[in-house]
């Protein structure tokens, strides 16, 4: 069933209303016309079965048939702070960091990012790719996206209150994530990902500054489109709702995450 997003301000009674790009997606697109029914999430952990009940140019109104919660975001909020990387490389680790599930996420420049200057022209994109991610994986929330491109240092800042700060270096001889085990569990994490090139001996010393952990992922190096990949595994897999091993789903967990059981009772 076509699922799409609406802000909590657009229910109105038994009523909701599409704006924007869904419109046209909803008519010209999909074709659909009153009656068909869609799936409505209001950002906030709850989904609805609507019916297309009037279609006009600029809006679409739905009947709200049912509702139910819809939690599916990680009990782990990670803010991931990921360099620019050439190509469209920030396209695909987007994608990738909505589905392993980002809280937020914030592009960087950084002393080695290889970019164009006009890289906040490039927000909007990326503000869609993550909606349309979320749709896909069946995210209750949409991440947010940085409105602008930040420094270093900028994003150090943003991550005061965060329970957990690291930044992942390729020149660090000691420390792994293994070694961080906090008293208690983290429910949030702020974490810096480089560029091709890494981060330079100054960007780690001004991060640690602010508190962060620099850690290396293991012996070999990772492509700068790999490595954030890997991060959130770990993380989600040490403090999120990413199952090492999958038992028996737990009531918040039967909701089809599209993965079976492969071992373990």
């Amino acid at each position: 069933m076509h699922r799409f997003f609406a802000n909590k301000s657009n229910f109105l009674n038994d009523l909701v209303v599409l704006q924007g790009s869904d419109v046209s997606h909803i008519r010209t697109v999909l074709r659909l016309t009153v009656g068909y029914e869609i799936e409505v999430l209001d950002g906030e952990g709850s989904l609805y079965l609507v019916r297309l009940a009037e279609l006009k140019n600029k809006l679409i109104k739905c009947e709200i048939l049912s509702s139910k919660k819809n939690d599916t975001e990680s009990p782990l909020k990670i803010h991931l702070g990921q360099s620019l990387v050439k190509g469209n490389g920030f396209d695909v680790i987007l994608r990738k960091a909505v589905e392993l599930g980002a809280h937020s996420i914030s592009p960087l420049l950084t002393e080695r990012t290889v970019t164009k200057s006009d890289s906040d022209k490039k927000i909007i994109r990326w503000k869609k790719i993550a909606e349309e991610s979320s749709k896909q994986c069946g995210r209750s929330s949409i991440p947010k996206i940085s409105n602008s491109i930040v420094k270093l240092e900028t994003f150090c800042q943003q991550a005061s209150d965060s329970d957990l700060k690291l930044i992942f270096w390729g020149m660090e001889n000691k420390n792994r994530l293994r070694d961080i085990n906090p008293e208690t569990a983290p429910s949030s994490a702020s974490v810096l990902i480089g560029p091709e090139g890494g981060f330079t001996q100054e960007e780690v010393e001004t991060a640690r500054s602010y508190g962060f952990h620099s850690l290396r992922l293991g012996p070999r190096i990772f492509r700068a489109e790999t490595a954030p990949l890997v991060v959130l595994s770990l993380l989600q897999a040490k403090w999120g709702d990413i199952c090492l091993l999958y038992t028996s789903p737990s009531p918040r967990d039967q909701r089809g995450s599209g993965v079976g059981g492969w071992g373990g009772k």
